[in-house]
């Protein structure tokens, strides 16, 4: 978490420095236009999908490994893109901050704004070497206690666990329903997690 943090930071600082230098003039490393270009075809959609359409027509600064990508018009959106190596490497626009592994495809850390349909959320992801485990960490209200995560290793079916009181249950499929097995019963998620909050109640 904490190195996600620090790397946030020196992503910001260096969209600092580009923006800063575009604005002042010094534009001698930056252009307009389509940022389409800088990244692989499968990158790509990660960008559509962060809402991103300005970058069809951009300005883009290159800093020796990194390109930071803004949108050109000065009244726009105040999004960013920060690709490193031709691929995402930090996404931000108004409501979620994504920051990327070097491979572009698994998000390290992530911030969601609260919307009238759900609360603020963040999600983080590590690697467990000694397993070779992906595992993607989630905290659906931002208020610093885990409800979810997965587990994902090569081959294997992803693992998936809700948070019930102080345990952590997996979630199992039966009769073509899904659900966690709670004090011996199978039953949704949700009803595991009331009863939980009962029973520490008292």
């Amino acid at each position: 978490m904490q190195l996600a943090l620090r790397i946030i930071i020196a992503g910001l600082l260096l969209l600092a420095l580009a923006f800063a230098s575009y604005r002042a003039g010094f534009n001698a490393r930056c252009e307009v236009g389509s940022m389409t270009g800088a990244l692989p075809s499968d990158k790509l959609k990660a960008v559509h999908d962060a809402g991103f359409d300005w970058a069809r027509r951009a300005a883009m600064c290159s800093m020796g490994d990194y390109q930071v990508v803004t949108p050109n018009e000065h009244r726009q959106r105040t999004d960013l893109i920060i690709i490193r190596k031709a691929r995402p490497f930090l996404l931000v626009n108004d409501q979620e901050t994504d920051l990327f592994d070097d491979s572009g495809q698994h998000i390290l850390f992530s911030l969601t704004g609260a919307t009238a349909e759900r609360d603020k959320a963040i999600s983080f992801s590590t690697y467990d070497q000694a397993k070779g485990a992906q595992i993607e960490n989630f905290d659906f209200h931002a208020d610093g206690t885990l409800d979810y995560r997965t587990t994902a290793i090569n081959g294997r079916r992803v693992k998936q666990e809700f948070r019930v009181g102080e345990q952590w249950l997996e979630v199992v499929l039966r009769d073509g329903r899904t659900g966690v097995v709670f004090n011996g019963r199978f039953m949704p998620v949700a009803d595991a997690i009331k009863l939980s909050e009962k029973s520490e109640a008292k």
